[in-house]
């Protein structure tokens, strides 16, 4: 047996080939020199670093594919048909990189409700944990806050309001009903940082609780640590008015069938 070595580019259809491998399917290439954008559409290169072109002779990746399309009319360079292709779907991986077609699915991770704290009508700095979290990989995150607000205790007037600040913190150590401090992965970012809630009266008295209100928002939060970490719930911070001192809210951030907090990824 025989072997040959050889260093060279090869050229088929084209006698000014760009690379290892080119070939130039309507062989219509300029005979020297670089060849134009124009002339490039129907070729195919292989680089010397292994890097394949379709309609590019400078591929910058493992794959290139550079069809004519424009923002304005769009062509497609790429067409799989494995059986799972359907209408708008897109091409997702298993764990292994194995690509699929599937339908777009939104990513939400739910949290999970606690036993819920009680907050009295007093002004105060400190964020008490309610027993509520959420566990979020590594990554970029707004979380949505949906909580039950229920004033208990002394009937409100016109002039008693409370405004309730929230947030997570990410101490492993902390109990619920403990005080915590907002975690750096959310004072940090650029978005939201708390979620807040005006209760104001006049309310009186019903039986056991006054009229219930709800409140909703959102906080950024980017989790740089490479590993799932628990965001705690925490409330407090609160300004109030009024001379109100027998009133509390009940319960807040526990397991009120209306409570959620769910996150969805923004990386």
């Amino acid at each position: 047996m025989v072997n040959f070595s050889m260093s060279a580019q090869v050229g088929i259809n084209t006698a000014n080939p760009q690379a290892i491998l080119h070939i130039d399917g309507a062989k219509n290439n300029e005979t020297a020199g670089v060849v134009s954008p124009g002339n490039q559409v129907d070729d195919v290169v292989v680089t010397s670093n292994g890097f394949v072109g379709i309609g590019v002779n400078t591929p910058q990746r493992s794959l290139d594919i550079k069809t004519q399309g424009t923002s304005v009319t769009p062509i497609s360079g790429l067409k799989i048909q494995d059986g799972t292709q359907n209408e708008n779907y897109v091409i997702t991986s298993d764990s292994n990189g194995n690509g699929l077609w599937k339908p777009v699915a939104l990513t939400l991770t739910r949290g999970v409700n606690g036993v819920g704290v009680s907050v009295p009508w007093v002004q105060t700095g400190l964020y008490t944990y309610t027993g509520s979290y959420i566990d979020l990989a590594p990554g970029k995150w707004l979380v949505t806050i949906i909580q039950l607000v229920a004033p208990v205790g002394t009937s409100l007037t016109a002039n008693d309001w409370m405004w309730l600040r929230s947030s997570f913190s990410d101490d492993p150590s902390l109990v619920i009903g403990g005080n915590g401090t907002i975690s750096t992965d959310i004072s940090s970012g650029p978005g939201p940082r708390l979620m807040s809630a005006l209760i104001q009266g006049p309310t009186s008295m019903v039986g056991a609780n006054s009229r219930y209100s709800m409140t909703s928002g959102n906080i950024y939060l980017d989790n740089t640590s490479g590993t799932t970490k628990r965001y705690k719930y925490i409330v407090g911070n609160s300004l109030v008015a009024g001379t109100t001192t027998g009133a509390s809210i009940n319960g807040y951030g526990g397991g009120w069938s209306e409570n959620l907090i769910y996150a969805v990824p923004t990386n």
